[in-house]
């Protein structure tokens, strides 16, 4: 294995534990986990206006993003074109709310990033965010093209019997 590719894999590594623990931590940081996704969406989602029925569904829909995204940034499909830039959009998403909040209520108490697990303030989930940003960045460097153009054309353009060019 060269240096390149190890790099490659810590980076995706990284990546998705932060994403697999943010979406871990919001579920079960209690023992009933019915009980830690209610406080997520009444500290969270609620005082940004959403009512208590669309808050449901939305930290369920958040959850599952973030654990989806830990989940594919280890997969091979789509890296480049798909998963590292949905990836880049939904930090930077969580950045702007973010910064929203320390706007609004200040840089105090726990953003809710990783429940109570980790618990960090907003202007440290900004950093988190923008370290995890930065790693993308890196990964999106480092990584090849997705070869599934490539293959396809290779594929449909195949020498055949009836092609004069191909004798």
């Amino acid at each position: 294995m060269n240096n390149k590719l190890i790099g490659i894999w810590i980076i995706r590594i990284v990546v998705s534990l932060l994403f697999l623990v943010s979406a871990y931590a919001k579920v079960y940081h209690e023992p009933s986990a019915y009980f830690s996704i209610t406080t997520f969406e009444a500290k969270q989602l609620v005082p940004l206006g959403f009512s208590s029925e669309i808050s449901s569904y939305l930290s369920r829909i958040l959850i599952a993003l973030e654990f989806s995204i830990g989940i594919l940034i280890l997969l091979p499909f789509y890296l480049k074109r798909i998963v590292i830039p949905l990836t880049v959009f939904v930090l930077a998403a969580f950045c702007m709310h973010l910064a929203i909040q320390i706007y609004l209520t200040g840089n105090s108490g726990n953003c809710g990033c990783f429940g109570t697990l980790l618990p960090m303030t907003p202007l440290e989930a900004i950093l988190k965010n923008i370290f995890a940003i930065g790693l993308l960045v890196i990964l999106n460097r480092l990584i090849s093209k997705d070869k599934s153009k490539q293959i396809t054309y290779q594929a449909a353009h195949l020498p055949t019997d009836l092609d004069p060019s191909a004798h």
